[in-house]
């Protein structure tokens, strides 16, 4: 890697969704969802392409994110194909929220490993993953960080089945964003699909 490129971190997990964490709860919720991280998944490794990111579970099943342009359950637009979020905002959440907000609950595909909080200045215009069997570095575009929903801030709140205060759900919303939450890329154009694990070192490329 060259040297003028800054490191990141190192991959901590990896994670897939495949199905969405927002479940429909009509009337039992004031969202009218709830959000369940139950339903995310951690795998040894992904493989990200231009559609998104693909997976092998621990069980050898091959399962697509929900946010994979070819899942199904697609609902959003090409710009969130790929999330990562930094162990250093889980640190923040849980100083702030408490200790249920565990690594990667947000949902992220890609937990890095890193001391400081990471914010969009930080990470540029692209981020190079170099894998830990071959050295290959392969590369993601940012661009741009991820909002936080309402029922997230419910769950990091602790307060999913009740009303929460207009100005207590504004100050959370506040706190999550920025990138704390998370950040959104996609593969970047030229660049041949790959994979991503637990160990491969990250860096700011430009």
């Amino acid at each position: 890697m060259d040297k003028q490129h800054r490191e990141l971190g190192l991959v901590k997990l990896v994670q897939v969704q495949p199905n969405g964490l927002r479940i429909k709860t009509p009337g039992e919720t004031p969202t009218g969802s709830f959000y369940d991280p139950t339903r995310l998944l951690p795998v040894d490794k992904l493989v990200i392409n231009a559609l998104g990111i693909e997976a092998t579970t621990p069980k050898g099943e091959h399962v697509l994110d929900i946010h994979h342009i070819s899942h199904p359950k697609k609902k959003y637009d090409r710009d969130d194909l790929v999330s990562i979020g930094f162990t250093s905002h889980y640190a923040a959440m849980r100083d702030h929220f408490g200790e249920h907000m565990v690594d990667g609950i947000a949902g992220e595909n890609i937990i890095i490993e890193v001391e400081n909080e990471v914010w969009l200045e930080d990470l540029g215009k692209q981020i190079g993953f170099e894998n830990a069997d071959t050295g290959e570095v392969s590369l993601l575009d940012v661009l741009q960080f991820a909002k936080p929903c309402a029922e997230f801030s419910q769950f990091s709140l602790g307060m999913q089945r009740e009303k929460v205060p207009t100005e207590k759900m504004k100050s959370t919303l506040q706190f999550l964003g920025k990138g704390r939450r998370g950040f959104l890329l996609i593969i970047s154009e030229g660049q041949e699909p790959f994979s991503v694990q637990a160990g491969d070192r990250v860096f700011v490329i430009k």
